[in-house]
């Protein structure tokens, strides 16, 4: 707390300030007839050249507490001032508090929702990832198997085509037999 919060309420609360502030007007009044009998007592010294009295319209013309009293009222001034100073800058430090909780719970609202966004596509790269290897190994058994298929289909390719010449040959075969059986019976 500032100065002024510290001790302006407990003044108030004790009632100091108000009967401060009431002494010093009256003291104001007093300031007034002090002088008027000052200024009474030293035309009397004159009159009468009475050492006596002017030496006390001096000392009643000195007014000792007259600087105190200026003090104690510069001094609730500056305290015043002071007082209104720092609610002022309470104020505002009130609103920058506030505006910074607005800001900080914003951006954590935004961290929290970036962290989510993160871990979605964290798992979505680990998804995907699995992806690609779940499907690199079905086109590792698909290239196999279909090399396999291919060699089969080679290797029955070259089956087929020995039976057609076979066939072929032995075609060629009966014909030949057939013509001999044709022309034996037909003799």
């Amino acid at each position: 707390k500032g100065s002024g919060e510290k001790h302006l309420p407990s003044l108030i609360a004790s009632g100091a300030p108000a009967a401060s502030l009431v002494s010093l007007r009256s003291a104001s009044r007093q300031g007034h007839a002090q002088e008027k009998a000052a200024a009474f007592l030293a035309e009397q010294a004159k009159v009468f050249n009475s050492r006596v009295l002017s030496i006390a319209s001096q000392k009643v013309a000195a007014d000792p507490f007259g600087k105190v009293k200026k003090m104690i009222k510069d001094l609730i001034s500056s305290l015043m001032q002071e007082a209104t100073s720092e609610t002022e800058h309470k104020g505002w430090c009130d609103s920058e508090l506030a505006t910074n909780k607005v800001t900080r719970d914003s951006k954590m609202a935004d961290v929290e929702q970036l962290t989510a966004q993160r871990d979605e596509q964290t798992t979505l790269i680990a998804q995907l990832t699995q992806d690609i290897e779940d499907l690199t190994k079905a086109m590792a058994e698909l290239d196999a198997s279909m090399a396999e298929a291919t060699a089969e289909r080679e290797e029955a390719k070259a089956k087929n085509a020995a039976t057609i010449e076979d066939a072929k040959n032995a075609q060629v075969a009966v014909e030949n037999a057939m013509a001999v059986l044709k022309d034996f019976y037909a003799k």
